[in-house]
């Protein structure tokens, strides 16, 4: 169990990094963050962090990353019950709400929520039958400047129907975060879904790299089924 100091920081590294998309340095910590602690003590629990898992550093970098421990961990710390979407995005998927016809609303949120969240969406209304908007903002990240990246997110897509049934039964009806092997899209990304329509029987899922906004697109989700 990480000790106080150290869930700290790992919050703050997790929240830098998915803001930045940069590695996150001790004097960084120290003098954005506004610790108590010493630049040296900082840099000692970054490395305990990294020598236990949670936190990595590219090699041409002094700073930390995140990796997919760490961001388990995050996640699992989050107050899920206190996250609320602001005023005008909740508006806007009430509007969403307003088309006629269940499959045009369930289009009209997905393309909403591309706006509101920056990320791909995944609608899909059965195992058989699927809508995906937003796959720009995907590959727009710089998470995916490599080419052989962007090829080997995209084989993904193409064979998405494949893989979407393993994925169907695990997914319930309050909105959850999935990350590296928690779902079957590529461990380079992580995933918010959750269940949507009267029976349940279509699914809603917010795809982008593990460096995304898992507070912002719970909260989304959140949202949609409070408006359903």
């Amino acid at each position: 169990m990480l000790e106080e100091r150290q869930q700290k920081l790992l919050t703050l590294v997790v929240e830098n990094y998915i803001t930045t998309a940069e590695p996150v340095g001790s004097r960084y910590l120290v003098e954005k963050a506004g610790l108590d602690w010493s630049e040296a003590t900082v840099r000692n629990e970054l490395r305990l962090l990294e020598v236990e898992g949670y936190l990595t550093h590219p090699h041409t970098s002094a700073g930390r990353i995140p990796t997919t421990k760490g961001y388990r961990f995050y996640i699992e710390q989050l107050d899920k019950d206190s996250l609320r979407v602001g005023k005008n995005d909740s508006q806007a998927l009430e509007k969403a709400f307003s088309a006629n016809g269940q499959e045009s609303q369930y289009k009209n949120v997905a393309k909403t929520l591309v706006q509101l969240s920056d990320e791909t969406v995944i609608m899909a209304f059965s195992v058989e039958k699927m809508y995906y908007t937003g796959l720009s903002n995907l590959f727009s990240k710089p998470d995916f400047v490599e080419l052989q990246l962007v090829a080997s997110v995209s084989r993904v897509f193409d064979r998405c129907e494949e893989y979407l049934p393993r994925f169907y039964e695990r997914v319930e009806n309050d909105p959850a975060c999935y990350i590296g092997k928690d779902h079957p899209f590529g461990e380079m990304l992580s995933c918010v879904a959750t269940r949507v329509g009267r029976e349940g029987e279509s699914l809603l899922i917010l795809l982008g790299p593990q460096r995304m906004d898992y507070k912002n697109n719970w909260a989304l989700l959140k949202k949609v089924r409070e408006l359903m």
